[in-house]
């Protein structure tokens, strides 16, 4: 998790370095994001996660950006006993620019990542990891020239034995190398 977060970080400030104007910006954010897991019942379905992201928006076009986000520990009680979880993932997204107004867009994503929970229940740790297809739809409102604003609603295929499918709505902010 630390070697994504160092990847991502030196990503932004590499490609800040390098900007040219009206072509491309880079840029750092960071979001909240809820989301919720398709799961058998013992286990917490619901976590809310921290996402930082760094990627470069193409002016007009669209976003490449990866992120790498982790979630608070989470509890869920059953039958007397208390679950306890926790969401680590990582991956890249493709955002397009549906349609551009004066102040923001309307946005579609694609990506991959790869989503890791760790569970302890009964006294026992089990640690399941997946990929993940990642489809999106949100919007993203810019104020100025260096900030952005975005909300997301993702719906993530997951390969994985202990889930199939997640849904997420994430809200954050994006500071633009401009």
């Amino acid at each position: 998790m630390k070697k994504s977060l160092l990847a991502a970080v030196a990503f932004g400030a590499l490609l800040a370095s390098s900007a040219q104007a009206g072509e491309y910006m880079p840029y750092v954010g960071f979001d909240y994001v809820n989301r919720t897991l398709n799961v058998a019942d013992q286990y917490p379905d619901n976590y809310d996660i921290g996402n930082f992201n760094a990627g470069v928006k193409f002016v007009d076009l669209g976003s490449l950006e990866l992120f790498a986000e982790r979630s608070m520990r989470e509890k869920k009680s059953f039958l007397g006993n208390t679950a306890r979880g926790r969401v680590y993932s990582w991956g890249g997204d493709v955002l397009v620019n549906g349609y551009n107004f004066s102040e923001g867009a309307i946005l579609g994503s694609v990506g991959y990542g790869r989503m890791s929970t760790k569970t302890k229940f009964n006294g026992h740790t089990q640690k399941e990891s997946g990929n993940a297809l990642r489809l999106g739809l949100g919007g993203e409102f810019n104020p100025s020239p260096e900030w952005g604003f975005r909300a997301m609603y993702r719906y993530s295929l997951v390969d994985s034995d202990a889930y199939a499918n997640s849904k997420e709505f994430s809200i954050g902010a994006r500071y633009y190398f401009y």
